[in-house]
């Protein structure tokens, strides 16, 4: 489906939650009858072999595109255009974007890539060709003997399906219809015993002219307004596309349709009397895209003249596939080609209108509502022959459109002596490009054009030298000129045949929208590629490959002189026709089905893609393997409340001991976190799947994740990354196990699989982004806040507030890897580590009712951890149990516990992971409080470098209010009325606490130049105190502050008040053992026990402070400094007052890394481990640092 949503509205009934295609994980491994393409061949195709009861697939390159989807702005156009370009060897776009643009040197092509093919974006004309047409020789001898059955019987069966109607007399007057009857007119002047009416018709449409509540097939269809952009893409409904008709048809007659799905070559294999198919699915781009494989009894190619031949030449490359060595040729442009009349007399309404700009009676109408058809001019021959239709662009096209016609080409006058100022005028207010007729014209070429492999992209091109130098071309100009005479405009040709850009390509080009041949029909493979019943001959033989078809606009020999639609279609009846006849079918053509609304309407799904590589071990050798595997559940909330968590799996398994090529998955089951049923306390996740080779054998692949806390220092992150697996001969686990091992998912893999996490049949990108979020903190729980791409965080404020996008971290090769840990307390502590370099190894510590995300915040330009990933710090970022990542934050815990289990153990498990003796630490608030205290409980020493301490130190000084909070003991008091933690939220609470505490927060805490309107901002102050000038916070910051701030809980505010009435660390019993009482200036040479706890800290220290910290009085740093300096007077330590910042816009500022990390930087590099390694003495001089 498209980006945009398919709500109802005015103009078209709801179609957001209608699919018709399939999630991949749903395909077979074989069926009997596989459609490759959509367009009018395939989707014929697919309808009438499901109506013969067999079991068909549908593949199709393109995206599945619903009314409501399409692009109406030039911008939203260009991100739809993928382009193939001749001696360039990447392609322009995706190759599922819906306009599919392929440019040789002669002949650029523009055709429709999505289901439905060309139809979605096709003009919808259903005319006839020329009758003399199937009077060439080259056509087959047997289908020109059938040309009366195939008129009476298929094209009937087309007409009742696709259901072709003409513009209503009784509509709104079209001014391009006007001008059309007087171009008419004046053309016939010309003619002998030609009249205007004899030549103008109104040409019938693939469009529905009368809402229907449901129509032939069961698909509501509203009327057409005539908004003019049925070739940019229809958003109302009511063009007869083929998922209106023909493929919903299919789908209700048992046919799967896959989209995204690019199939590449097939293979006949002959053992299995079968097609193999190879196709790629194009679904998510974080991976490399690997081939999978589907068998069919039988292989129908309905790819488009470009596409069905591309096919068949890469399977003659790749497959050994043997065709005709006329394969390419006889391509025709169908003779298509542009005119204008510009700046005419009569107003046409030249372009389409987006629908919210549509007006009533001012409507341009479909894209073509009439033609000129001279294809029947007595005495003139069938190559004579030509249309000419009034083109509307698409809404879309409409300025480029102007601007190329109205200001870059200059047009010829064709009535030089008439209307000379109203044309100047007209001209220069902009007006002249409202009064231009485009003529859409289709004639007949010499199909003289070869579709080759391009050497460079691998992807077919045309190769037509000179085809702008054929006569059709000349005269479908000349009757344009004398069109436009009759409207007294300015004639413009082609500017890409005869204007501005063949000047600059010094090349008469073409341009067509209906690239025919390539598989042309003939007698046998000498002068063709198929028979007149679409099967593919093998080589120059009159032999045919078995079970194989082309049924689409590749098949024509010839060019039609028409919209090639209606011909297609009819042919491809035919061909299904004969088909059925062959193998004995039975086609029910009547009546119709109406669908199944319950097989088409969807709720929001999620898939993404997982990679794990290891080895399997065989009975005589171990073996590499690998897969790449995608995950995909059709109904997300399902998903999350079914007891299994099952979903669907395809992709591919690697390894040679299986195969020499990639596997084939099917029948792929997948259980997210189920319950083991064989184990206690333990969940797992399944991986079972059906493997199968090129070589045709299957095997089974059953694996299994096993989740259990082992103990307690693990808490299942091993367990996750790890899959034990066996492999089974045949499809079930009932065969004989013939391989096992582990496999095991890298880090770097782990974070492309969360960006391939990817909500489908969401209508909003609201609704996208809450399934994701909900299904990322199901999936990975505290890990998706680190490695996922989106801030899950709740806002209280707004519960229904979609969360935010979150900006890729700029880290090169220095990507996170997670490590969790269990406290003997059992509380869970989270590192982080940023390998940027060998500087450090340098731990970051936060402060309470936060995380670690403060040093690793998105809404800056460039935050600590990527400054210091840039600096060739080794770094490591800690959540310990203040974190609002864990549930531990509401828990009662105190400083004393952090110092004792949170420090020790991520300190040790750092040093034991690096092999480094001691580390570096930037602690910050709270987190220096804590570690401080661990520091003087000496469960660190020895083991810590340098500190880095942010705001806080040994000795603390609140600012007045907190230090009035403290003395009047008012987290004492929360915590007597049964208040147990806070938070920065609200929770939508209303009780007093909230009214009294919280309500004129801002004004009693907050400078009046400081204030704001942000309930989040206005808690964190009261719990706090104001932790930044606004001035430095972004306003995204600003807004986000939920995100990063949470809950603290009420033990340890008593604990701090206690420090701050003591102004040093104390136990939370207000125990003086950490500083005996100390903390003042002389103090530690009076005090013996002072004196040896401050050895604990005879450790390099900068003590920093904010000079408008309201949070920790600047006088904190200052006292710390003091008294560590008085006890360990050789000992380096140092303090930084940091002008104009406050707290916590030390870290969060948007100048941050400019301004204030560089201070940083003088201290922590002259203790870096390179720095500490550089001074180390010789190995003779035998001096240990420690």
């Amino acid at each position: 489906m498209g980006q945009k949503q398919s709500k109802g509205s005015e103009f078209r009934p709801d179609y957001s939650n209608f699919k018709l295609s399939s999630p991949l994980g749903n395909i077979k491994s074989r069926y009997d009858v596989l459609v490759i393409g959509s367009g009018y061949g395939g989707s014929v195709a697919a309808s009438r072999c499901s109506r013969a009861g067999q079991k068909v697939c549908v593949l199709e390159k393109g995206k599945e595109w619903l009314p409501g989807d399409f692009p109406e702005t030039e911008l939203s156009a260009i991100k739809e255009i993928q382009m193939t370009i001749k001696g360039k060897k990447d392609l322009l776009g995706s190759p599922t974007n819906l306009y599919d643009v392929v440019l040789g040197d002669h002949v650029a092509i523009l055709q429709g890539c999505g289901l439905g093919g060309g139809s979605l974006i096709n003009a919808n004309v259903a005319l006839d060709a020329d009758p003399r047409v199937f009077q060439d020789e080259v056509w087959p001898k047997e289908l020109q003997e059938d040309v009366v059955n195939m008129n009476e019987i298929d094209r009937t069966h087309v007409y009742n399906m696709l259901k072709p109607t003409v513009y209503p007399e009784d509509a709104q007057v079209l001014h391009k219809m006007e001008a059309m009857k007087i171009a008419a007119d004046h053309i016939a002047k010309d003619i002998e015993d030609i009249k205007g009416d004899d030549i103008f018709k109104r040409t019938p449409l693939y469009v529905n002219f009368m809402y229907v509540e449901k129509n032939h097939v069961g698909i509501p269809q509203p009327a057409c307004i005539g908004c003019g952009n049925c070739c940019g893409g229809c958003n109302t409904g009511a063009k007869n596309t083929l998922n209106m008709n023909y493929l919903p048809d299919a789908k209700a007659h048992g046919a799967e349709i896959f989209t995204q799905v690019e199939v590449k070559y097939i293979v006949r294999d002959k053992e299995n009397s079968c097609w193999i198919i190879h196709y790629v699915p194009h679904i998510q781009e974080s991976f490399e895209v690997k081939e999978l494989i589907v068998r069919a009894d039988k292989v129908i190619l309905g790819a488009g003249s470009v596409g069905s031949t591309n096919i068949l030449m890469q399977s003659v490359v790749h497959g050994g596939l043997k065709t005709s060595p006329t394969i390419g040729q006889k391509f025709t442009t169908n003779g298509d080609t542009i005119n204008f009349s510009y700046n005419g007399e009569k107003k046409i309404r030249p372009a389409g209108v987006e629908l919210k700009n549509l007006k009533k009676g001012k409507s341009p109408g479909p894209a073509i509502s009439s033609v000129i058809d001279m294809r029947s001019i007595p005495g003139e021959p069938v190559e004579d022959g030509l249309v000419l239709q009034d083109g509307t662009a698409p809404s879309c096209a409409d300025a480029p459109y102007k601007f190329l016609i109205s200001w870059l080409e200059k047009g010829e006058d064709t009535t030089p002596e008439e209307n000379d100022w109203r044309e100047r005028v007209r001209h220069w207010s902009g007006k002249g490009w409202k009064n231009t007729l485009c003529f859409l014209s289709m004639s007949h070429d010499r199909a003289d054009g070869i579709l080759v492999i391009d050497e460079k992209s691998g992807r077919v091109i045309v190769e037509y030298p000179d085809v702008g130098r054929e006569i059709n071309f000349e005269k479908v100009q000349q009757v344009c000129r004398t069109a436009t005479h009759g409207l007294k405009g300015f004639f413009i040709a082609n500017p890409y045949w005869h204007g501005l850009v063949s000047e600059i390509r010094d090349k008469k080009g073409i341009v067509t929208v209906h690239p025919l041949g390539g598989c042309s029909m003939a007698e046998s493979g000498k002068t063709g590629v198929v028979n007149h019943a679409g099967q593919v001959f093998a080589g120059d033989t009159e032999e045919l490959l078995p079970d194989l078809y082309v049924v689409d606009g590749a098949i024509m020999p010839r060019s039609l002189g028409v919209n090639p639609s209606l011909t297609i279609s009819v042919l491809a009846e035919r061909c299904i026709r004969l088909m059925a006849e062959k193998y004995g079918w039975q086609i029910d053509y009547t009546p119709f089905t109406e669908i199944d609304f319950r097989s088409v309407m969807v709720r929001p799904g999620i898939r993404f893609t997982e990679r794990m590589s290891g080895e399997l071990e065989f009975e005589t050798e171990t073996v590499p393997c690998e897969f790449l595997l995608t995950v995909e559940t059709d109904d997300i909330e399902y998903f999350l409340n079914d007891e299994r968590h099952a979903a669907n799996i395809y992709g591919t398994v690697t390894c040679e001991g299986l195969s020499r090529s990639d596997l084939t998955i099917s029948e792929g089951h997948f259980e997210l976190f189920s319950e083991s049923k064989t184990r206690v306390n333990t969940r797992e996740m399944i991986y079972q799947m059906v493997l199968s080779s090129v070589e045709g054998k299957s095997y089974f692949f059953d694996g299994v994740k096993v989740v259990h806390k082992d103990s307690a220092l693990e808490i299942g992150v091993g367990d996750t990354t790890t899959l034990s697996i066996n492999i089974h001969k045949g499809s079930d686990s009932s065969g004989e196990v013939i391989a096992r091992g582990k496999l095991k998912i890298r880090i770097s893999d782990f974070r492309k699989q969360l960006k391939t996490m990817e909500v489908f049949n969401a209508t909003t990108k609201v609704e996208r982004l809450k399934w994701k979020a909900r299904f990322g903190k199901f999936f990975a729980g505290v890990l998706w806040k680190i490695y996922g791409p989106l801030s899950t965080t709740k806002t209280i404020f707004n519960p229904d507030a979609l969360p935010r996008e979150k900006r890729p971290l700029e880290l090169g090769e220095a990507q996170p890897v997670a490590t969790h840990l269990f406290t003997q307390d059992d509380y869970e502590l989270l590192l982080t580590r940023y390998q940027g370099g060998d500087k450090g190894p340098l731990l970051l510590v936060h402060g309470v009712g936060v995380s670690s995300s403060i040093f690793a915040i998105d809404t800056i330009q460039k935050n600590f951890i990527e400054y210091l990933v840039e600096k060739k710090y080794d770094v490591w970022n800690l959540d310990w149990r203040a974190s609002i990542n864990f549930d531990s934050c509401r828990q009662q815990w105190t400083c004393d516990d952090a110092g004792k289990y949170d420090f020790p153990l991520a300190v040790d498990h750092i040093l034991n992971t690096t092999g480094k003796a001691d580390l570096q630490v930037l602690v910050h608030c709270a987190g220096g409080i804590a570690f401080f205290i661990s520091l003087l409980q000496g469960t660190l020493q020895g083991k810590i470098r340098s500190i880095v301490s942010s705001q806080t130190g040994p000795c603390l000084s609140a600012s007045t209010f907190n230090s009035f909070k403290s003395a009047v003991r008012i987290p004492s008091f929360f915590h007597g009325v049964g208040i147990e933690s806070m938070t920065a939220f609200n929770e939508g609470s209303e009780d007093w606490i909230d009214k009294v505490f919280f309500g004129g927060v801002a004004d009693a805490t907050t400078a009046f130049k400081e204030h704001c309107n942000s309930p989040v901002c206005h808690r964190i102050t009261f719990i706090y105190h104001l932790l930044w000038n606004h001035k430095n916070l972004n306003t995204l910051t600003h807004d986000t502050l939920h995100e990063h701030f949470g809950y603290v809980n009420v033990t340890v505010l008593r604990h701090f008040g206690k420090i701050v009435n003591k102004g040093r660390v104390v136990t939370f019993q207000d125990e003086d053992i950490y500083l005996p009482r100390g903390g003042k200036s002389g103090d530690s040479e009076e005090n013996e026990d002072m004196k040896r706890q401050m050895r604990y800290l005879d450790i390099p220290t900068m003590f920093c402070s904010g000079v408008d910290n309201h949070c920790w009085s600047p006088e904190t740093s200052s006292r710390s400094l003091e008294v560590c300096r008085q006890a360990n007077p050789d000992q380096h330590y140092e303090r930084l007052v940091i002008p104009n910042y406050a707290h916590l816009d030390v870290f969060m500022g948007q100048n941050s890394h400019e301004e204030i990390f560089p201070l940083f930087m003088p201290f922590l590099d002259k203790y870096a481990y390179s720095a500490v390694m550089a001074e180390m003495p010789t190995s003779d001089q035998a001096i240990s640092l420690n």
